[in-house]
């Protein structure tokens, strides 16, 4: 199954707040995007790895 527009629209955004700083709104679009993630794919996808990744990447910056 293909990752949805919205779900990539997250991980892009997500992205660029993390890029500038802004983890306060970075952190929670990661969290939405791996809950909807291990949802459709289940929590072993590589696309569910690579948002879990992201998250933790997030987390500890």
């Amino acid at each position: 199954m293909p990752v949805s527009t919205a779900e990539r629209f997250h991980v892009e955004v997500a992205g660029a707040y993390e890029s500038v700083g802004d983890l306060a709104r970075a952190i929670p679009l990661h969290e939405t995007t791996l809950t909807d993630s291990e949802r459709v794919f289940g929590p072993d996808h590589p696309t569910t790895q690579i948002i879990r990744s992201n998250l933790d990447k997030a987390r500890t910056t």
